[in-house]
């Protein structure tokens, strides 16, 4: 299957937009060469025709619904800006989850205020546990270094990265 293929009626897309990057939109028709055209229906109702002059340049496909607030973008079936966003929105506006996985990576959003997530009962909670077995958290990431490097006498590192005063 061709990816063009994927751009049917019905399928939800995502579109550029000035000031909330990207908004999502239906497709209203299928997606053909002659002419390079899509017609998308706005979450507002408004119906866009948007010129599509390469393959290439067709907008990203939106992930199913089942999807949206994954707890690891890896999972996702189409990864990238706008996937990635749109689940890091959700998860931390949604479900008020700071946390979110990429694989062996933890992403964290700052939500500029104290949270109740680092307490001795979620220190135990996490002790023993995998990567992966609970919701993502730094003491997910800690415990697995930890282990490989006590159990399994492994050399750890753990990469902190981000705003100034992340570390």
């Amino acid at each position: 299957m061709s990816n063009c293929e994927l751009y049917v009626k019905g399928a939800a897309v995502w579109l550029p937009h000035p000031d909330l990057v990207w908004v999502c939109g239906l497709l209203d028709t299928d997606f053909t060469t002659t002419p390079a055209t899509l017609a998308v229906i706005m979450q507002d109702g408004e119906r866009r025709e948007i010129v599509v002059k390469k393959v290439e340049e067709l907008p990203p496909l939106r992930n199913p619904d089942i999807l949206i607030g994954e707890n690891d973008l890896t999972t996702l079936s189409y990864l990238h800006e706008p996937a990635v966003l749109y689940n890091l929105q959700m998860r931390f506006c949604t479900k008020t989850t700071i946390y979110t996985y990429c694989g062996i990576v933890l992403v964290a959003i700052n939500p500029y205020e104290e949270c109740p997530i680092y307490g001795p009962e979620t220190i135990t909670a996490y002790r023993g546990q995998s990567m992966g077995d609970l919701d993502p958290h730094i003491f997910a990431v800690a415990e697995e270094a930890y282990t490989k490097m006590e159990r399994e006498s492994r050399d750890q590192s753990i990469i902190v990265s981000g705003e100034s005063g992340t570390g």
